[in-house]
């Protein structure tokens, strides 16, 4: 599954400002962000990119594998010196040099790959954030036999078609999703950021990261600790990968 074309069709959304915010102050102190370089990986158009640099952050970059929603943000921010946006995939972050950022996030990406390739991006990771610098990742948990069956049908159809139904039955949708992720939200986060993310999606987390990373998830449109594991990871001074 190309998630990058999945995701060209949502360019045109942007998650709430509140909602993004929100979730970053969960995760971070203003203090962590000021003054740091930090890769959004995942960028989108570059939604939590622009908070953070709002929040005093020195630089951000943006890396997505959506060419079109990178385009849009790289248009949309094209005035501000301190935002880069990439084409680009998490699993090979040679453009980037070793321990060239204070902070990765990564909200809402790295589930649409198999473990052993979330793996790979996180090694990346790892590798270009500076020791004693944080990574946020968080994961979809693993679902029942209501989640599970809703991605088996996402992917039964062609993405031309599979969208047509989104749009026609999100309305009637809504109530039910709400209900079963116990939580409220807009109707273009509901097609764009549950119904969408289904192509492709990976429920469950990678064995081996260790326990002590696991932090609260923040109860948010985009989150919940019900639905969401997140991990707060601070690199090792010594660099070694994630894994060993």
């Amino acid at each position: 599954m190309d998630s990058g074309k999945v995701f060209d069709v949502t360019k045109n959304y942007s998650q709430n400002s509140k909602s993004v915010k929100k979730l970053i102050e969960h995760y971070f102190k203003d203090s962590e962000i000021k003054g740091k370089n930090i890769l959004d990986a995942g960028a989108r158009v570059g939604d939590y990119s622009i908070q953070l640099l709002n929040k005093g952050a020195k630089k951000v970059v943006g890396i997505d594998l959506s060419k079109e929603c990178v385009e849009l943000a790289k248009n949309k921010y094209k005035k501000n010196k301190n935002l880069e946006f990439h084409h680009g995939d998490i699993r090979n972050l040679n453009i980037f040099k070793d321990n060239e950022f204070d902070i990765v996030i990564c909200v809402g990406t790295i589930f649409y790959l198999p473990k052993k390739e979330m793996k790979i991006a996180l090694n990346e990771f790892v590798r270009i954030t500076k020791p004693k610098g944080k990574i946020l990742v968080l994961f979809h948990k693993k679902k029942g036999f209501i989640g599970n069956t809703a991605r088996f049908i996402a992917n039964l159809f062609p993405l031309k078609i599979y969208l047509i139904l989104v749009n026609a039955l999100a309305p009637v949708l809504k109530p039910i999703a709400e209900a079963i992720i116990k939580r409220k939200m807009t109707l273009d986060y509901l097609k764009n950021d549950i119904l969408i993310s289904l192509r492709g999606i990976h429920f469950g987390i990678p064995k081996g990261i260790p326990d002590k990373f696991k932090v609260k998830t923040v109860e948010s449109e985009q989150a919940s600790e019900e639905t969401t594991a997140s991990y707060k990871i601070e690199v090792l001074l010594n660099k070694k990968s994630l894994f060993d």
